[in-house]
């Protein structure tokens, strides 16, 4: 079965010093969020999880909270950079051919955008919140003509949940 997890950048300053918006880091809050969430999400990986990361700095600091709980390999990929699309990142995850669990560290829209397209729903359906982790997971059915893939929903949490 195939894992794939959205996790949504914690809160991030509103502007960086240099002013480029990649540069923004964490709040306070921010990283007391993602350190919770990663807390919360390090419980239930397995060890060979899969860590991939959107260069800007508050997604590379909110995935360093859980490479320090679960002991990830962090890879930052541009897939889920600010100047990619939701289409480049499905692409990726179409191409994926063994049962994986992968953690995406990234941005709105497009992490909500390629959750409402795996789930086959409305393209803005999916909101997904700073700091937020949608969780879905991916089976193959036995079916009379032979078999499908079917996506479902696993969970969603939230930092203040946790």
């Amino acid at each position: 079965m195939t894992h794939l997890i959205f996790w949504r950048h914690a809160e991030a300053e509103m502007e960086s010093a240099s002013g480029r918006d990649a540069d923004r880091a964490l709040t306070k809050r921010g990283r007391k969020d993602a350190a919770n969430m990663a807390k919360w999400l390090a419980q239930y990986l397995p060890e060979d999880a899969e860590l991939w990361v959107s260069p800007a700095l508050r997604c590379q600091e909110t995935a360093s909270e859980l490479q320090k709980r679960a002991g990830l390999v962090m890879s930052t990929s541009e897939v889920l950079s600010i100047h990619s699309s939701a289409q480049q990142m499905l692409e990726l995850l179409r191409q994926l051919s063994s049962e994986k669990t992968i953690v995406m560290v990234g941005h709105q829209p497009n992490l909500g955008l390629c959750i409402a397209d795996l789930l086959e729903m409305s393209p803005h359906a999916c909101a997904v919140k700073k700091g937020s982790v949608w969780w879905l997971r991916q089976r193959k059915l036995t079916i009379a003509s032979g078999s499908a893939l079917q996506m479902m929903l696993y969970a969603v949490q939230q930092p203040a949940l946790t």
